[in-house]
């Protein structure tokens, strides 16, 4: 069935795809390379304090900031993926049509609610740089500017994934299925 909406979708499919891919892989590895700098500073902040006496005021802040933006950062690669906890025993039992039906719902109010969360987090932002960082001499809503940016890309992560449930509700022989080119630790055991 080659109807323009199916055309349309697919279309919208192919480009979210391959933006959601790079942008997803691009803030987990930038989340990676954080929880390095985050475990240096740590490691730099235990040598100054205890070899030499001497403890900078900066470390846990940025340290902490740093801890968030991790969380952050790869939560749309995280939601993207099915990474996330899910407790699907009773779904699990359903008829194939009705689990169809309800992803398809879930992932309707998932989106919903990450809208309303992106538009609450421009506030919040907001205000943010109405204060000055404890230790540091920012505002901060730099340090807060991650939130509303991972909302938007949870939002467009959400859009594929609808995209994706309802071709498959309407050509259930098909895969669209999100392909990933790294691999699981589960399937190397």
């Amino acid at each position: 069935m080659n109807t323009p909406v199916n055309f349309f979708l697919r279309k919208m499919l192919k480009w979210l795809s391959s933006i959601n891919s790079w942008i997803c892989l691009t803030m987990r590895n930038f989340a990676g390379l954080l929880l390095i700098a985050m475990t240096s500073i740590v490691t730099l902040q235990i040598l100054s304090r205890y070899v030499f006496n001497n403890s900078l005021i900066w470390t846990e802040e940025v340290s902490k900031t740093m801890m968030v933006w991790c969380a952050f950062l790869i939560a749309p690669w995280a939601y993207r993926n099915g990474a996330n906890v899910s407790i699907s025993i009773f779904i699990n039992e359903l008829p194939l049509t009705l689990r169809k039906s309800l992803r398809l719902l879930i992932n309707i109010l998932v989106i919903w609610i990450i809208i309303v969360f992106f538009l609450e987090s421009h506030g919040m932002v907001d205000r943010g740089f109405l204060i000055q960082a404890a230790s540091l001499p920012i505002q901060v809503g730099w340090f807060y500017i991650v939130i509303p940016l991972t909302f938007l890309v949870m939002i467009f992560v959400g859009i594929e994934l609808l995209v994706r449930d309802v071709l498959s509700f309407f050509h259930p022989k098909e895969n669209f299925k999100i392909v990933t080119t790294t691999k699981n630790l589960e399937s190397e055991k």
